[in-house]
């Protein structure tokens, strides 16, 4: 088979850590970039060898013959961009958030299902080796029984950085913290049945403080936290078993706990960002569906009616 032939729709941190990715894949060709600003394409453009550069969606769709493509747009854009790319039936890997409102992300869900093009929300936790082998582990000895996600980042840093506009700033969890929200969703392991929340713009104008209590149609029950209000990024982990627990601290270590001993969780395999974009290549390769361990786009309604269902605790 040729290789597949990749777009790529932002060319910022974002697009370009996917570009380098997909550029270290020997049955991928980088076709095009597309990006508004021309000083951001054509460095993307330059440092991957890449011709064909387009300063909107339908240039690069009208112009370039693809694949599929990947869309890293700015938060608040990533819904509309794809949205297109569904509309034409391109295959489409969108960064998260996959919209910034449930009816947002159940139209990527639908226009797809018109289209029949493939979506996939770029949440790569669920690939996270150190998480795959915590899960497995916990997993070996029964279902999981409690789960503990967090998130935290500073606003007030955030807010100086001049890189947001408001609507992101004031839904900050969805820019950064949906990372959790679905990998608590996904160790979950089946539908939610109830979300108990608390919500507040405790220091700043824009909301900081989000706590939240999920149980499962399964039993599980989840604890999410994502702060705002502290001065650093921390990200962590708890996945609770039958006699077993394992500590993951940010997705780059972590241990288990059971039968009396601590072990260390080796994190063996690709890098989470290389197996999530390996998995979509081969679902376009192999033309089969999205499915898991993946979010595809009925997963990210999902994980968006859980996020909805966390923002509702706002306390005014």
């Amino acid at each position: 088979m040729a290789n597949l032939q990749m777009g790529i729709i932002g060319c910022g941190g974002r697009g370009r850590g996917h570009m380098r990715c997909l550029d270290s894949f020997d049955d991928v060709d980088l076709a095009a970039v597309c990006d508004p600003v021309a000083q951001s394409r054509d460095q993307a453009g330059d440092e991957f060898g890449v011709e064909k550069r387009y300063a909107s969606v339908d240039e690069l769709l009208d112009g370039a013959e693809l694949d599929a493509v990947l869309v890293a747009t700015p938060a608040h854009l990533n819904a509309e961009t794809a949205l297109l790319c569904l509309e034409r039936g391109m295959d489409t890997l969108l960064e998260k958030p996959p919209g910034l409102s449930i009816e947002e992300t159940r139209a990527l869900r639908d226009a797809a299902a018109r289209s029949g093009a493939r979506g996939m929300v770029a949440w790569d936790r669920r690939f996270n080796p150190f998480v795959v082998e915590a899960r497995q582990k916990v997993e070996e000895r029964g279902p999981v029984a409690q789960v503990v996600g967090e998130f935290h980042k500073s606003l007030t840093s955030l807010e100086a950085s001049g890189r947001f506009p408001d609507i992101i700033l004031d839904n900050m969890m969805l820019e950064t913290s949906i990372h959790a929200i679905d990998l608590v969703r996904s160790l979950g392991g089946s539908d939610v049945a109830e979300v108990h929340s608390v919500v507040q713009r405790r220091f700043h104008d824009h909301r900081d403080v989000h706590a939240a209590l999920v149980t499962f149609e399964n039993g599980c029950v989840a604890q999410i936290i994502a702060n705002f209000t502290g001065a650093t990024r921390l990200e962590r982990y708890e996945i609770h078993g039958r006699d077993i627990s394992a500590y993951l601290e940010g997705v780059n270590g972590g241990e288990l706990v059971y039968d009396g001993e601590r072990h260390e969780v080796r994190g063996d395999g690709p890098s989470s960002s290389e197996a999530e974009d390996r998995f979509f290549l081969d679902c376009i390769k192999e033309d089969r569906p999205i499915e898991l361990p993946a979010a595809n786009l009925d997963e990210a309604v999902k994980t968006m009616e859980l996020c909805e269902a966390i923002r509702v605790g706002l306390v005014e």
